[in-house]
């Protein structure tokens, strides 16, 4: 007679262990989905936390968009500078600047390597501090700055350049 359950009494389950599964088991598919959420959520090929693509976007949102004054850039610690659109040839910009070999060659580097994958709509920004250590980034907005196969160079004696930077 032990074996029968008596009259009136709840069978037992073990209730905590299946809401202790189910809950592990909601905690892994919810972890995976914020997982697969995070993995996946929008980045930008552009690093819009950088300041100088902050000082460029001001000079794209200006009253003034066809006239690029650049001597605020980096503080005032540049040297050469050069906007360089899809298939620009930056070389030549800056021979056309007068802008000596040491400041060109450190620019050039860092554009080739920074530059392969600017597309058609982009256009690469390139300087140099004074201290001849070179920066570039890319920007979205090539439309703007620097059309395909145009590319523009200035010294810091020339701070203002036209834009955009083929027109004449």
């Amino acid at each position: 007679m032990a074996d029968r359950p008596i009259a009136g009494s709840k069978p037992e389950y073990p209730i905590p262990w299946i809401a202790a599964y189910f809950l592990t088991g909601l905690i892994v598919i919810g972890g995976s989905f914020v997982m697969v959420w995070y993995l996946n959520r929008f980045s930008s090929d552009y690093d819009y936390a950088d300041p100088d693509m902050g000082f460029l976007e001001r000079i794209v949102l200006s009253p003034t968009p066809r006239r690029a004054d650049f001597s605020a850039l980096n503080g005032g610690d540049w040297r050469v500078l050069c906007l360089v659109g899809w298939r620009g040839d930056p070389g030549e910009a800056l021979k056309a600047a007068g802008i000596g070999d040491a400041p060109a060659s450190a620019l050039l580097e860092e554009i080739e390597r920074t530059g392969s994958g600017v597309a058609q709509s982009e256009f690469l920004f390139a300087y140099t501090d004074r201290s001849g250590t070179p920066k570039a980034l890319r920007h979205p907005h090539g439309f703007a700055f620097a059309q395909k196969g145009d590319a523009a160079c200035i010294s810091r004696n020339q701070p203002v350049l036209r834009l955009p930077a083929g027109s004449d």
